[in-house]
């Protein structure tokens, strides 16, 4: 099977002599993406539900005059970063060296 491959704007045609390997590279990152996709909206959806229906639990106080609200705010923006990392090394320790045995190449 012949694909074409984009590489900083250059088109190169590349043979897949597996193609049921990339196969599984494409359904192990959806699998991972899809649950970090899951964990991220779990807590973005939560959190504005929690702000349209619990609004008094969210104006409670919990560090001085910091609101539970603002906590989980943070808390959200910890959780993509987190989240984003996690992907980075995930994707280099094992998406990265499928893509290179696919593409004939070896991992550095």
């Amino acid at each position: 099977m012949v694909e074409d491959v984009v590489t900083y704007g250059e088109v190169r045609p590349i043979a897949l002599d597996h193609p049921s390997a990339v196969a599984e590279l494409v359904a192990k990152k959806l699998r991972f993406v899809g649950l970090m996709t899951l964990i991220y909206m779990v807590s973005y959806v939560g959190l504005t539900v929690l702000a349209g229906f619990a609004r008094a639990l969210l104006s409670a106080p919990a560090i001085g005059p910091v609101n539970l609200g603002f906590v989980l705010i943070g808390a959200n923006y910890l959780i993509a970063w987190g989240l984003a990392l996690i992907y980075v090394r995930v994707a280099n320790r094992h998406f990265d060296p499928l893509a290179d045995r696919i593409l004939g190449r070896q991992a550095p």
